[in-house]
């Protein structure tokens, strides 16, 4: 009996100490962690533990879409990445972050759906401009699965994710005509593209979109492109208006 009590004991200690695992880590940086300047903004101070375990979104006192902890993960893991590629991880800790959606409702789930595939095709437009397509998506992809982890590190937080994304079951991709236009000319500003990697990728864009196009059908199209967008891009098919 004894030795059962025992067992028994050391089993329900060791499950305890497995469950709060993450509270000396959290702890740890919160008590010692210096808020430094990242990519020219100052990072928000570490939470600690409770802040963190005991919510479901947790603190976000930048109030820029990722949970305090997650933001300085992302700084302190990813630091050997270019700008362009933390923009793309920032933006796609944004939208986990959104999963955690007890009550969602329709016009959230339509934002979700249409910002995660963007992250998708940002991933996919990025990776085709580098030497290596299949290393760095695979690599893109990777990153975006540790932050989805990182984000969903509660039961509670994986099973809302989860109830979240039930929702799109049987949802397919619908390529609405001027966002896709928007998305492929703005990838500097959606995706953090540099300038001449998202106008090259625009510039493309437009002439395989418009090759089987009259010229009064492009002329209507990218008018009616700006009365919804504006003009900041007509740099780009200003020849097709002439």
């Amino acid at each position: 009996m004894k030795k059962t009590l025992i067992t028994f004991s050391i089993f329900i200690l060791l499950i305890t100490l497995y469950r709060c695992r993450d509270f000396f880590y959290y702890t740890k940086m919160w008590l010692t962690y210096e808020p430094k300047v990242f990519m020219g903004n100052m990072e928000p101070p570490f939470p600690n533990w409770f802040e963190v375990m005991w919510s479901l979104k947790g603190p976000d006192r930048n109030k820029n879409g990722i949970r305090d902890d997650v933001e300085i993960y992302i700084n302190k893991e990813f630091k050997d990445l270019n700008e362009s590629e933390l923009i793309m991880i920032y933006n796609a800790a944004v939208i986990v972050q959104s999963s955690l959606n007890f009550r969602a409702s329709k016009d959230s789930l339509d934002t979700y759906w249409v910002d995660s595939n963007v992250i998708t095709e940002c991933f996919g437009k990025y990776s085709s401009s580098t030497e290596n397509f299949d290393e760095k998506f695979n690599q893109l992809i990777t990153l975006d699965r540790e932050v989805r982890s990182r984000t969903r590190n509660t039961l509670l937080r994986s099973n809302i994710s989860r109830m979240f994304l039930n929702n799109f079951h049987m949802w397919s991709y619908e390529r609405d005509g001027l966002r896709t236009i928007y998305l492929k000319l703005n990838m500097d500003k959606i995706c953090g593209f540099k300038k001449e990697v998202s106008d090259k990728i625009a510039v493309k864009f437009l002439r395989s979109e418009f090759k089987s196009f009259k010229k009064y059908q492009i002329y209507n199209y990218l008018k009616m492109y700006e009365d919804k967008y504006g003009k900041d891009k007509r740099y780009l098919y200003e020849r097709y208006l002439n």
